[in-house]
């Protein structure tokens, strides 16, 4: 034969499977073959090629699938030139039987004969048939960490139960697990599932599924079944694993929280009031027995509204967990006015907050204040002589009950004229507390334009920041030449 008259080779494609999934580096199988699709004949398209008919002649196209080592013929068309000068789309597709759908790896490709007597051979295109679940038989339960799932466990864990999937031996990427949550021992409903995942490359047994709290929470208490099941690539699926029995009690607690008293104070459960002589040494701020916590909450004594002058914070109680202690540096600021008092509850979900208790703190008695005196010169009789000053004349005001740096001090001295402000207001710094007292001089040129007669020395002290004063007892002089 010449070179002329040599067969003419055409470069075939490999037939076409459309059902396989679509390769991708993430996943270990290519040219898979869905289980689904190896249940029913298997359509395979042969690609268009360049077809020229010859009169007289026919074409012939032969489908081949091989498994192993060996070769099926699936079948053999036949074309005449005369009739099929253009051979249909439709009659180039054939199918595998079931029959050579089995486990394993095949290859399908098509031989063409064409008019002229010409033999081409496609490539082959590779399928991969799985039809073995990852496991096969009894599938192993769930590992919990418990059998009984609180309240308590569900916030000491996150907020979720957490199991593992034991190990298995066709574990590959690509699989898929699906956990459920039942209330039957025997039957699966589609409310049951609980999610699904995919297995990634990378991921390592044994496996972990979340149950998340809110779910257990809100499917009810009582006996619930935890299980899963696998499913590969394929879509080969396991039976359902044997099911895990667990006790659930995870509704949450109701929590009560009816207000806080103040062991000072006198009143009710609801509202009191308290004499700041009572409380010269601190507050008690009382959590009720009837108040309902959960293990792990942490209680939060707020003495006044939050950002107010005076508000206190704590959570910090005595032994008993109930009795919360207020420093008496918190208590004056709030006398003549009416304060609330209550708890904050956090640890276990949202923050509560209890009921308020309405404290109505009363202005410490004129009598428990100190009267300012006048210690240089000595008074006599309450007579205060200005031939007896010697420069200047001195004004102490003893420590007080509540003295506190930041408070603000008024003193002022009166007569038939205008008065004379000694102090404007002066704000109280550690020194003076630390001395026991305040002390202001007076020069005698000041007294010596006070009018003689009758002196009253006022001192009034603010403990709220300057919004109001406490008027102190009144020091009653006759100022004399």
């Amino acid at each position: 034969m010449t070179t002329a008259q040599q067969p003419l080779q055409q470069n075939l494609p490999p037939p076409v499977v459309a059902a396989l999934l679509p390769n991708d580096s993430q996943w270990d199988e290519r040219d898979l073959l869905p289980t689904s699709a190896a249940l029913i004949r298997l359509p395979v398209s042969i690609p268009v090629w360049t077809h020229i008919p010859i009169s007289g002649l026919e074409t012939i196209v032969r489908l081949y699938w091989v498994t192993g080592l060996t070769q099926h013929l699936v079948e053999e068309r036949k074309w005449d030139s005369d009739q099929y000068p253009v051979i249909p789309v439709d009659q180039l597709l054939f199918e595998v039987p079931v029959i050579r759908l089995v486990q394993g790896l095949h290859e399908v490709w098509y031989e063409l004969v064409t008019p002229n007597g010409d033999i081409n051979a496609s490539d082959g295109q590779p399928v991969s048939i799985d039809l073995t679940p990852p496991v096969i038989g009894v599938v192993s339960p769930l590992v919990f960490d418990t059998d009984t799932i609180t309240e308590q466990y569900l916030f000491d864990n996150g907020g979720q139960a957490v199991a593992q999937v034991p190990v298995y031996n066709d574990f590959k990427p690509g699989d898929v697990i699906v956990w459920y949550w039942s209330s039957s021992q025997s039957q699966v409903l589609p409310s049951d599932e609980v999610a699904r995942r995919t297995l990634l490359r990378g991921e390592s047994q044994p496996l972990s599924l979340a149950f998340p709290g809110e779910e257990i929470v809100r499917r009810g208490d009582g006996d619930r079944f935890a299980f899963y099941r696998l499913r590969d690539r394929a879509g080969n699926e396991t039976n359902y694993s044997e099911r895990v029995k667990l006790a659930i009690m995870a509704q949450p607690v109701p929590r009560l929280l009816p207000s806080p008293t103040v062991a000072e104070a006198a009143g009710s459960s609801t509202s009191s009031s308290l004499d700041p002589y009572r409380a010269r040494s601190g507050a008690t701020v009382v959590i009720p027995d009837a108040a309902v916590f959960k293990p792990g909450d942490l209680i939060e004594v707020q003495w006044s509204a939050p950002g107010t002058y005076g508000a206190y914070e704590t959570s910090t109680a005595d032994a008993t967990g109930k009795r919360f202690s207020v420093p008496p540096q918190y208590i004056p600021q709030h006398m003549g006015r009416k304060i609330a008092v209550y708890y904050r509850v956090s640890g276990n979900g949202p923050v509560a907050e209890s009921d308020h208790h309405e404290l109505s703190v009363q202005i410490l008695a004129g009598e428990r204040w100190p009267t300012v005196q006048c210690t240089r010169p000595g008074i006599s009789s309450g007579r205060l002589s200005l031939a007896s000053v010697d420069g200047y004349a001195t004004f102490r005001l003893s420590r007080w009950m509540f003295m506190g740096v930041g408070q603000r001090v008024s003193l002022t001295l009166s007569s038939t004229g205008a008065p004379l402000p000694v102090l404007d207001r002066y704000e109280v710094v550690q020194h003076d507390i630390d001395n026991g007292h305040l002390a202001v001089d007076v020069q005698k040129v000041d007294l010596q334009a006070i009018p003689l007669g009758a002196l009253n020395v006022e001192v009034r002290v603010s403990f709220d920041n300057g919004a109001s004063d406490v008027l102190f007892p009144r020091l009653n002089l006759t100022l004399e030449q």
